[in-house]
């Protein structure tokens, strides 16, 4: 780089310069800078700490160690939904009031009505008409899982197995209580 114009930075610029030229390309030996050089030494640091730690005096589990336990802990995961407990519909009054009120609370009312009775969006499920099947096995399928093509969120994730169980016993109660302004049925008349 030449500069005319500020003399001064010229020779500083010179001093700089290294001998090796490569097709007129030259290079200057600029120091690192100090952020750089401190972030480094941190560095260093932490990777000694990280093997005297790890791997001398086993303070924690290596990276093999962890893979285990993760995998060990997917295993009982797996295990514990594939033997899942028998569900059978809650006729408890307490049960039943927790899942009208995560009825409430998860805005289900939006689709199917206050009373279960249906709307433009939702369907009546206050009838023996069901579009995704109505056994209480459907229902809790249907509430874990949702249907996306239809606009049904999946509840899995957000409610726990008890919630979800109570939420289906709630639906099936409001089988027959016919109330005012519900939908046409809609699907196929479960058994």
């Amino acid at each position: 780089m030449n500069n005319t114009e500020n003399p001064k930075e010229d020779k500083e610029e010179k001093g700089l310069l290294l001998d090796h030229d490569f097709d007129g390309i030259q290079e200057l030996d600029n120091a690192i800078p100090r952020w750089f050089m401190y972030l480094f030494v941190i560095t260093i640091f932490i990777c000694v700490f990280y093997v005297f730690h790890y791997h001398f005096f086993k303070q924690g589990p290596n990276q093999d160690e962890e893979y285990a336990m993760e995998m060990a802990a997917a295993a009982a995961a797996d295990s514990s939904r594939a033997n899942p407990v028998e569900m059978i519909v809650l006729n408890d009054p307490a049960s039943l009031e927790a899942g009208k009120k995560l009825f409430q609370d998860k805005l289900c009312y939006s689709c199917h009505g206050n009373s279960g009775e249906g709307n433009v969006i939702g369907p009546n499920l206050t009838d023996v008409y069901w579009i995704h099947g109505g056994k209480f096995e459907d229902i809790l399928k249907l509430i874990t899982s949702g249907v996306p093509q239809k606009g049904m969120a999946p509840f899995g994730d957000q409610l726990s197995e008890k919630a979800i169980h109570q939420v289906a016993s709630f639906v099936l109660s409001l089988q027959g209580s016919n109330p005012p302004n519900a939908r046409d049925p809609q699907g196929e008349k479960a058994e």
